[in-house]
């Protein structure tokens, strides 16, 4: 995985990340609009689980390119937005709370008077970005406010997340027996892109003007 240190290096990560992932779904279109009629259900109960995991993957690491883009810019907690920097304090503050210990209760008391002179460590892993292996929008919404973007123009699609995707990819998942129309896959396929190119194109913004910083 490359470094991303620079507004060049985000741009780049975000940008190849959703062309591989847009390429492969319109491969899945072709490969279903030219099979035999008897395979077409089961390639589109493959392409339901396959939009899924491009819909999830994006957003995850969409998210998780552009923390790191921020953790290596130098910054202390002060100067981030309220939003950044709670996922800055997110893990100590968690301690604390799960913490019977008086002394780790005690340390994040310490931690939240110093916090305004502490780097902004903020995490980047994977495990930063908390999609709870189902998607929905409300989780959505949250990964993009945490991050201090925008779900909300999107609200119009979450029927289509929440009661199209989400619950044919559960059943399908538990083995119960789903199906989709073609028409109705690519119509569910390019809805999330275009939700998407909107998570690429705000993250691509907020890092361009530097809307993680925090405003004085």
């Amino acid at each position: 995985m490359a470094i991303i240190r620079t507004i060049d290096h985000l741009e780049s990560s975000l940008t190849e990340d959703l062309k591989w992932r847009t390429h492969e779904m319109q491969l899945w279109e072709q490969v279903a609009s030219t099979c035999r009629t008897h395979q077409v259900a089961g390639v589109l109960r493959g392409g339901l689980a396959l939009v899924y995991a491009h819909w999830e993957g994006y957003v995850k690491e969409g998210a998780r390119a552009y923390l790191e883009y921020i953790s290596r810019k130098g910054l202390k907690v002060n100067e981030l937005r309220s939003e950044i920097a709670a996922v800055a304090l997110r893990a100590k503050l968690g301690q604390g709370e799960a913490s019977k210990n008086s002394s780790a209760h005690t340390a994040i008391v310490d931690l939240l008077r110093e916090a305004d002179t502490l780097p902004a460590n903020l995490p980047y892993s994977s495990a930063t970005i908390r999609t709870r292996s189902n998607l929905k929008f409300e989780v959505f919404a949250d990964i993009m406010h945490s991050i201090g973007c925008d779900a909300s123009r999107h609200e119009i699609y979450q029927s289509t997340i929440d009661k199209r995707l989400l619950r044919h990819r559960n059943d399908i998942a538990h083995g119960r027996e789903e199906y989709v129309s073609l028409h109705d896959w690519i119509d569910i396929r390019d809805r999330v892109l275009l939700i998407l190119k909107d998570v690429r194109s705000q993250i691509s913004n907020a890092a361009a003007n530097e809307e993680y910083r925090r405003k004085i």
